[in-house]
């Protein structure tokens, strides 16, 4: 995102401001780049043990230098009250003053763009600026959450209509690789076993390469709410690769790797597809 004002001069003309350097032809811009931030943020049982630990290396301290504790202190409700912040959420912002010089320039970015408007002097500019990549942050999070609770009920519904299918129900004898209308949300099963009994199986026997593409497709749909699509698209290409030539050991571990990784994500283990993640790329 990008967020820009335009400064007006002051009326007495005064140029001390600390944020004269940050301002470019009139333009004052902070941009940040949340597309490749992925902070590892701790979870709460995390920040309440760093909490736990650091009172209580303070109240060691305090004991083993012979300090007393002030009369009106009470630990247990300093330690929930530590607690209770541990658990606010945190918004890691990284965003950093822009180097635009003209709004041209600012509008031809890929990004989210917002003016905020004409301010005199940078002192509130600033201020106003900085405020938006919390606000950004904040309504990006709260759609996010607005999505998981959509498809939730979403899956509660399908379970409620009996639309639900595990490895049995697909692993049928059919001429389609799937059945109409499911997809990774309303598969209850061993994801890794339907690929390795059902899908790779399918694909390597489509006999042309008119049926291959049909059926890929139809695997492409079953797993388009997989958060990793660069993961489904090794798959397609290693299988590619196999039907033309079935001893290529390159292309068998890249795939027998992508599904293993698969079924980590989607079983949510994620130091396993990291590490599998680590393989493929050492391929």
């Amino acid at each position: 995102m990008i967020a820009y004002a335009r400064i007006l001069p002051t009326p007495d003309g005064d140029g001390d401001s600390p944020f004269d350097d940050m301002i470019r032809n009139g333009l004052l811009t902070l941009e940040g780049d949340f597309r490749a931030f992925n902070p590892t943020v701790p979870t709460p049982s995390q920040r309440k043990k760093v909490m736990d630990d650091k009172l209580n290396n303070l109240l060691e301290s305090m004991q083993e230098s012979g300090e007393d504790l002030p009369e009106n202190l009470d630990v247990d409700a300093l330690r929930d009250r530590l607690h209770e912040l541990s658990n606010m959420e945190v918004i890691p912002i990284p965003a950093r003053i822009g180097n635009f010089s003209n709004e041209e320039d600012i509008l031809n970015e890929d990004a989210d763009i917002y003016y905020v408007g004409e301010f005199i002097g940078a002192n509130q500019a600033h201020f106003c600026l900085t405020t938006l990549p919390i606000y950004y942050q904040a309504r990006y999070r709260e759609q996010t959450k607005v999505e998981e609770m959509a498809l939730l009920n979403d899956m509660l519904s399908q379970f409620e209509a009996g639309d639900i299918m595990d490895n049995d129900d697909i692993q049928k004898e059919t001429a389609e690789l799937f059945p109409e209308g499911v997809s990774l949300n309303t598969f209850v099963g061993d994801l890794n076993n339907l690929l390795n009994v059902r899908v790779i199986p399918f694909l390597l026997a489509c006999e042309t390469d008119n049926d291959y593409r049909s059926q890929i497709a139809l695997f492409y749909n079953f797993m388009k709410d997989y958060p990793q699509q660069e993961d489904i698209s090794r798959v397609d290409k290693a299988i590619q690769k196999l039907r033309k030539q079935s001893d290529d050991q390159v292309a068998r571990k890249l795939l027998e790797l992508s599904c293993k990784k698969i079924s980590a994500i989607y079983n949510e283990d994620t130091k396993s597809a990291e590490a599998l993640e680590a393989e493929i790329e050492s391929i």
